[in-house]
This record gives C-alpha cells, sequence and structure tokens, in this order.
C-alpha cells in the first residue's frame, strides 16, 4: 500500500496537468491578453470565441479539477503521514498549499468575471475576464505540472 499512494498522488498532478494543457491550447488564441487586454495581436472575434468556449465547459471544468486536485491533495496528506511527515513530503504538501492558495483565493472571480458576462457583450469586458482567467489557468498548469515533476522526483530519489 505505500508503494501505492506516492502512485496516486503522481497520477491525480498527471491527470490534471494534462487536463491545463489542453485548456491552454484551447486558449492559445488569447494568451497575450494574460499580459495586456487590449493586446492588438487577439482579434476581437478571437477573443469573443474563445471566451464563448469557456463559457460552455465552465460548469464542467472547476468541479473536474477540483475533484482531481482534491484527490491528488488527499492522497499527498497520506504519503505525508506514511513517511512521518519527512521534508521530502512536506515540500510536496507545501508548494500545494502554497500554490492552491493563491489559485482558490482567485478562482471564483475569475470564473464569474467569465461565466456572468455574455460573449457578444462589451469587448473590453470579454478581453479583461477572459485574460485574467487565462492566467489563472496557467498557473494551474504550473502548479500540477510542478507538482507531479516534485512527486516523481520524491519517488525516484527518495
Amino acid at each position: 500500500m505505500t508503494d501505492l499512494v506516492p502512485t496516486l498522488v503522481a497520477s491525480f498532478f498527471a491527470f490534471a496537468t494534462g487536463f491545463f494543457v489542453v485548456l491552454s491550447y484551447i486558449e492559445k488564441p488569447v494568451w497575450s491578453l494574460m499580459f495586456n487586454t487590449k493586446a492588438p495581436q487577439v482579434g476581437d472575434e478571437d477573443a469573443r470565441l474563445v471566451h464563448g468556449e469557456l463559457k460552455r465547459i465552465i460548469k464542467l471544468a472547476p468541479p473536474t479539477m477540483g475533484s482531481i486536485m482534491s484527490g491528488g491533495s488527499l492522497f499527498a496528506l497520506i504519503q505525508a503521514w506514511q513517511r512521518d511527515f519527512d521534508w521530502a513530503s512536506l515540500t510536496v504538501l507545501g508548494f500545494l498549499a502554497l500554490c492552491m492558495s493563491y489559485i482558490i483565493s482567485n478562482l471564483g472571480s475569475r470564473i464569474k468575471a467569465v461565466e456572468n458576462v455574455s460573449s457578444d457583450g462589451d469587448i473590453n469586458d470579454v478581453r479583461q475576464g477572459l485574460g485574467r482567467l487565462v492566467a489563472l489557468h496557467h498557473i494551474g498548469l504550473a502548479t500540477a505540472a510542478g507538482l507531479t515533476l516534485l512527486q516523481l522526483f520524491l519517488k525516484i530519489a527518495f
């Protein structure tokens, strides 16, 4: 059983990484909105299209990712307990807690900024909400990928 838990931790976070990679490809045409909501290389049509795509998956993605990240978090906690809270398992938990606290504290408002705005509405609102949510998705990608790598390193090296 002690060999299964680290594999489950890595599996949950690897799945989350894959989910965020797919989401990132959907959002690729509007990446520049993360840094500048008036980015001239992002056409209004592209912004409206990606905004509309995100609105369609917005009811499915957060609960799915919540379940995946919660499962990974639970197994990371079990792993730390099994390892008597050694420095390696606490590193995984610390990185997880730090990143997830930022993501969770911003997630609701950024989802609402897309969900509550019509894709055909004011383009400034569309671009602003979209840019902020895309940025948070990239933080999620970095978090999930970082946790996967940390976990794999923990599993291999220790």
